[in-house]
């Protein structure tokens, strides 16, 4: 009996398995996904199942040939083999790092609200057991009491010792910190600008000894529309903290990204941080930014009302976000409108390569400019539109798999996953040219008291101006009416 014969078929039929397997995998992948057009996926389809045939043919012995000698097509297969093989396990293995990132930045419906005892960073204090028997201070003014009663139980079950006591206002409870009147205090770090007016280096001042997240459940609240056939509006946010997407926190960067699938139009309207604007959960006016730390949601719901049409998407980037993502793309290239110096780094008129520390501090930047919030805004789009350009390169191909850690954890969206896909096909089908335009609401500075939050305090805001209001609603009518 010929043991090496069937030695030789059991491995022919091996690898002529895990050929077929791979295959079969990547083009279930590839369904899965539905990021190709269907004419794309079936001439993949084809072609895949056509190396497999020649990868057969190759590999099959010829009956009239002993067993025993191995020919020069036999090398030719099993080599072929290998490298579809690899091939294969590769681009199931990128496929679908691909739609498990799409599911992460889309299947978000949790909030996170970041509690944190505090200590100035002078103290010597640095453990729950360094506070025992004394006093920590702690605000309702704005959070649930229920939520603030759980994050008290659990720092009372780490140390049993701790005592509480509420202050009235967020003002007394900062001052009450600077001026000794006790050694820590329990906050909301979404309300740390509350704390920055009085206290204007407030984060850079104090470190956390204990903190505590409570989540929450957020419904969904995107208007949904066919998105390669229907106009639609996105809300972009960027938050100002490190850590988390899903921390509730100010709405420091605010665009409104106007999409016209039909005429291929894409208009970028920026909202100033300070806009003095309605919000939607107080029914009283106060800075834009402050409607986020209600949650997105809040925001969303501010602006749908100040700009009287929906808002049928959002999404959502924080500062982490930003810096991993350009360093990501392998730096963006911005062009400077100005001189100035920002953040340590130094910026020069004309186009400039930036890495993500760089374009951070370029996009938060206003103290150096006369007209600081509104050369912010305008700022805020150039690194975007910078980095959009670059994300429509060839050269972003080499970076693919830095681009998608570095979107996961740190960019969510209540878009569909389905309608992305559907966006991506659309493009590689059409490999369509897009017309981007660039706007921004204007005003007035002014320090005055009244906002919402802090009624008696005096406070910037930025009052809009009437016109360039109706000037940029009517843009963002036009780009949706297809003019």
């Amino acid at each position: 009996m010929n043991y090496g014969k069937y030695k030789e078929d059991y491995i022919l039929a091996c690898n002529i398995r895990n050929t077929g397997h791979y295959n079969s995998s990547i083009i279930i992948f590839y369904f899965k996904l539905n990021i190709l057009p269907t004419t794309y996926a079936v001439m993949v389809g084809m072609i895949l199942v056509l190396l497999g045939f020649i990868n057969y043919a190759l590999m099959k012995p010829n009956k009239k040939e002993h067993h025993h000698k191995t020919k020069p097509r036999e090398i030719i297969g099993k080599v072929l083999s290998l490298i579809l093989s690899v091939l294969m396990v590769f681009g199931s293995v990128m496929i679908n790092k691909g739609y498990s990132t799409l599911d992460d930045i889309t299947n978000s419906n949790t909030k996170s609200t970041h509690y944190a005892i505090v200590v100035l960073k002078s103290s010597k204090i640095s453990s729950l057991s360094e506070l025992q028997n004394e006093s920590i201070e702690y605000c309702l003014q704005y959070d649930e009491e229920k939520d603030m009663n759980q994050v008290i139980a659990e720092a009372k079950k780490k140390e049993s010792s701790l005592n509480f006591d509420v202050a009235m206002t967020y003002s007394k409870l900062g001052d009450d910190l600077y001026n000794n009147t006790v050694n820590a205090i329990l906050i909301n770090t979404a309300y740390n600008g509350m704390f920055e007016e009085n206290h204007p280096d407030f984060q850079n001042e104090v470190k956390e000894i204990w903190t505590s997240d409570i989540e929450t459940k957020v419904k969904d609240f995107s208007t949904r529309v066919s998105v390669t056939n229907t106009p639609f509006i996105i809300y972009i946010s960027g938050i100002d903290t490190y850590g988390s997407i899903t921390t509730v926190s100010r709405s420091d960067v605010n665009m409104i990204v106007t999409v016209n699938p039909n005429t291929k139009k894409i208009l970028l309207t920026s909202i100033p941080r300070d806009y003095y604007v309605t919000l939607a959960n107080m029914k009283k006016k106060d800075k834009l930014t402050h409607s986020g730390i209600a949650g997105p949601e809040n925001t969303v719901k501010t602006m749908a009302q100040f700009l009287g049409t929906d808002i049928n998407y959002y999404a959502r980037v924080n500062f982490t976000s930003l810096v991993t993502m350009v360093d990501a793309l392998g730096g963006i290239t911005v062009n400077v409108d100005r001189d100035f110096s920002a953040g340590g780094y130094t910026y020069k008129l004309g186009l400039q390569q930036m890495n993500g520390e760089e374009a951070l501090a370029y996009s938060r930047e206003r103290h150096s400019f006369a007209d600081g919030d509104n050369v912010r805004v305008k700022h805020q789009q150039d690194v975007l539109m910078a980095m959009l350009n670059k994300m429509m390169s060839p050269a972003v191909i080499t970076n693919y798999s830095s681009v998608l850690k570095a979107i996961s954890g740190c960019f969510e969206t209540n878009m569909a996953s389905s309608d992305i896909t559907d966006l991506i096909k659309m493009q590689i089908n059409d490999n369509a040219s897009w017309t981007f335009k660039q706007k921004q609401f204007t005003g007035t500075g002014v320090m005055q008291t009244g906002g919402a939050y802090m009624p008696d305090s005096k406070l910037y805001y930025m009052i809009p101006n009437d016109d360039s209001v109706k000037e940029n609603l009517q843009a963002i009518k036009d780009v949706l009416n297809g003019k």
